[in-house]
């Protein structure tokens, strides 16, 4: 029997309808709920599948478009099961915390059900096309016919674009989530955006702070500060804030008792770790925070320039560069790597650390802290007061409640860890200490359809970047406790406030940003 050959256009179109097509879900639907009309919308589908074609043909140019092919499909199946799952967008700060991900929350995300639907979605139809044999063409021929082609395909689009002017450009400037939303062009958009700036970074490394000195202090007392850096905490799911649940209640009882200040009004850099903690850290703030500064120095380095000792004991997925020029202490080195290692396990580092503390030192903490979406995987079976858990990472087949018990199970374990770092700073009498937990960034919990965090600060809701914020002892920062809890902070202040409690002089210094200096009467 005779092989029949597909022409390499009839490839490019299916190719392109399936493109097109299969993984829409998510873009139908926020322009459905954008109330955009039914001609708008065939409209933008027609002229996404006019620059999928396009970026086909460049494949055919150069002989790779069946690569091309499995590989934007199977990008797309990952993509539209994440859309789908957890209601997020992909924009470059998420395509970021993706690349940032190491093994251990990798395994969290992974489940069968999303093995499935890739192959399903994505592995078998890109196989199927990979499969069928298309008839050879000379390369001029190829090159020539996919440039006219090319070129015609975006006049073509470009017209059905101008047809509809007012209602895309209405639709654009009022709702700028759904270039976010087009898959797999929201993948490509972000990856290129964040080659850009990865290229753009530059590739030495600048010292700030070179002029940073500490200032002579008459009491010879080593200070300590212990900054311990939440990860996913919602400020409005501490009962410290005023939530009805008993998350928090070791942090409520020294709020009440005048002993700490838990800030209500705290806000988020971003909703990404990858982006959160590098920024809270550094001297840029979260309006013009950018890739620059993964390549200067952050706080940690001017405040080691400046003589202080500093550690960072990580719990997490990484410092995110931020400790890269000084000690760190891994999970590894301090818990069983076979076994959950949950954030108190750190107290005991720090209990080793004061010890040993003979000069002005930092010690940063970085905590899992309530790390989705395996929610229950963070607190251990006795501290489990909330009951029954989603003990999945498919959070959209647990009911908000379950969902919400094992986050606040969580929480009660950050309860665990900033308390007994109190105490334990309370048992070393030889040093003059000082505490800050600070939560990188919120999370949603299936409110309004979303989960997880990481959407752009512009569209992310309130519970993605209202944090909890907590200072230790009250009377070293401000001498009306309850009064200070109502402050508006936010990460900018971190940085300053660090420099302004060892005393650090340099010009990078605003005491505009320094909590100590604000809250004083």
């Amino acid at each position: 029997m005779k092989t029949v050959k597909l022409s390499s256009r009839l490839l490019i179109l299916i190719a392109t309808l399936w493109l097109t097509l299969a993984y829409c879900g998510p873009l139908l639907s926020s322009l459905n709920e954008y109330q955009t009309s039914l001609i708008a919308q065939m409209g933008f589908l027609f002229v996404i599948a006019c620059v999928y074609a396009v970026l086909f043909l460049i494949a055919r140019a150069f002989h790779c478009l069946k690569g091309a092919i499995f590989v934007l499909f199977t990008t797309a199946a990952v993509v539209t099961y994440w859309m789908n799952q957890y209601g997020v967008v992909i924009d470059p700060d998420m395509l970021i915390n993706a690349l940032e991900t190491d093994t251990s929350e990798a395994s969290d995300l992974i489940s069968v059900k999303l093995i499935l639907s890739v192959f399903l979605w994505g592995v078998v139809p890109a196989i199927v096309l990979i499969w069928m044999p298309v008839k050879p063409q000379p390369w001029v021929r190829t090159t020539l016919l996919s440039l006219g082609a090319g070129c015609i395909l975006i006049a073509v689009a470009m017209g059905v674009l101008m047809t509809q002017y007012s209602e895309y450009s209405s639709l654009f400037r009022n709702h700028r989530d759904v270039k976010y939303r087009v898959i797999p062009f929201n993948v490509i958009s972000a990856s290129v955006s964040v080659a850009k700036a990865k290229l753009s970074t530059p590739e030495t490394f600048i010292a700030l702070g070179q002029d940073a000195t500490q200032q002579p202090d008459n009491d010879k007392t080593p200070k300590v500060m212990v900054v311990i850096v939440g990860e996913t905490a919602r400020a409005d799911h501490f009962s410290s804030n005023g939530y009805p649940r008993p998350t928090t209640t070791g942090i409520e009882q020294l709020a009440q008792q005048g002993e700490l200040i838990s800030f209500t009004n705290a806000t988020s850099c971003g909703t990404a770790t990858a982006i959160s903690v590098p920024c809270m850290f550094s001297f840029y703030q979260a309006e013009n925070y950018d890739n620059r500064a993964r390549s200067t120095s952050n706080v940690l380095d001017v405040l080691d320039h400046a003589g202080i000792n500093v550690s960072w004991i990580e719990n997490n997925s990484g410092c995110k560069n931020v400790c890269d020029r000084v000690e760190e202490i891994t999970a590894e080195d301090y818990c069983d790597s076979d076994q959950e290692c949950f954030d108190t396990r750190m107290l005991e580092v720090l209990k080793t650390k004061l010890a040993n503390a003979k000069q002005d030192s930092i010690i940063v903490l970085h905590s899992m802290g309530s790390h989705g979406p395996a929610y229950y995987k963070r607190s251990p079976q006795a501290l489990k007061k909330f009951l029954p858990e989603c003990t999945t990472i498919e959070l959209n087949q647990c009911s908000v409640d379950t969902i919400k018990n094992a986050y606040d199970n969580s929480l009660i374990v950050t309860d665990k860890l900033v308390t007994g770092a109190i105490n334990t700073l309370k048992e070393a009498p030889q040093l003059d200490t000082s505490l800050m937990y600070i939560s990188d960034h919120g999370e949603s919990l299936g409110d309004n359809g979303v989960y997880l965090h990481g959407l752009p600060n512009w569209m992310a809701p309130d519970e993605q970047r209202h944090v909890p914020w907590i200072l230790w002892p009250a009377n070293a920062w401000a001498d009306r406790p309850d009064a200070a809890a109502k402050y508006p902070v936010n990460h900018d202040y971190l940085a300053h406030s660090l420099l302004g409690f060892f005393n650090v002089k340099t010009s990078l210094y605003q005491p505009q940003l320094d909590l100590a200096e604000q809250l004083a009467p």
